[in-house]
């Protein structure tokens, strides 16, 4: 199906504000209609979700993104974040990492045949959601379970069939390919290229990159805002903490 305008009224010579949002624990950057005054290049703002507002920070600018049609209506993000806010998304993001392992543990327990991808939570933290691979039947009763681990409702996200294609990451481990038509392989494709580090409040690496430490190279298992630090499993098979600003990319 061919795309179609926003606004089919509008000039042939219009461009439609387009920026890219990275919301903590969703490995890819979300498109969204700018409908705010400078949208400025890291900064927080409410973007639209399936359950209410999340926090995102801008990673692509309307600045860098001029479209005059668009694969389908984007939502809109109308405003930026206040200081309370931003520590709140802050405190979320450690506490959607925290309950991560409790409810990857349930699931294996419930032998429920699903991948969770992501664990998220609204701005106002009322809603957990959780983007699974599996089969769309099992929504149902991941949200059940979800909503029994975390104590707050659940809703769930299915992004595709259990097994994926070769060269697929995962959730806050990298990005999931996108469908043909879909705004994000129409904007990705130039702007969110492969290797950005920042999925996490204020430029934080991502989860399953490989790091330098003063005490080698390894993976990146964790990281504690609060604290400043992270968790290292080194080549070497041992498990460190070390403060991230002593973290570096790891030499290729």
């Amino acid at each position: 199906m061919a795309a179609t305008p926003l606004n089919p009224g509008a000039s042939r010579t219009a461009t439609i504000p387009v920026l890219g949002a990275r919301t903590p624990g969703l490995g890819r950057v979300r498109f969204c209609e700018a409908r705010l005054p400078d949208p400025a290049l890291g900064a927080w703002v409410a973007v639209p979700g399936p359950a209410g507002e999340e926090a995102g920070q801008i990673v692509v600018t309307p600045q860098q993104v001029a479209l005059a049609r668009l694969p389908r209506a984007l939502p809109a993000v109308t405003r930026r974040l206040s200081p309370a806010e931003i520590r709140r998304a802050v405190d979320l993001t450690e506490a959607a990492r925290a309950a991560l392992d409790r409810a990857l543990t349930r699931i294996q327990e419930s032998g429920l045949p699903v991948f969770l991808t992501s664990l998220r939570f609204t701005l106002d933290g009322a809603t957990a959601l959780a983007a699974y691979r599996g089969t769309p039947q099992d929504a149902g009763a991941l949200a059940s379970l979800m909503s029994d681990v975390l104590g707050r409702p659940a809703r769930t996200e299915w992004e595709g069939p259990l097994a994926p294609a070769p060269g697929h990451l995962f959730g806050g481990l990298g990005r999931l390919r996108a469908e043909p038509l879909d705004l994000d392989a129409t904007v990705a494709a130039r702007f969110d290229r492969p290797g950005s580090a920042t999925v996490a409040p204020e430029g934080l690496p991502r989860i399953g990159s490989r790091v330098q430490t003063p005490e080698g190279s390894g993976t990146l298992q964790s990281v504690t805002t609060r604290h400043r630090q992270a968790t290292v499993q080194l080549e070497s098979g041992a498990v460190v903490t070390v403060p991230l600003a002593e973290l570096r990319p790891a030499e290729p």
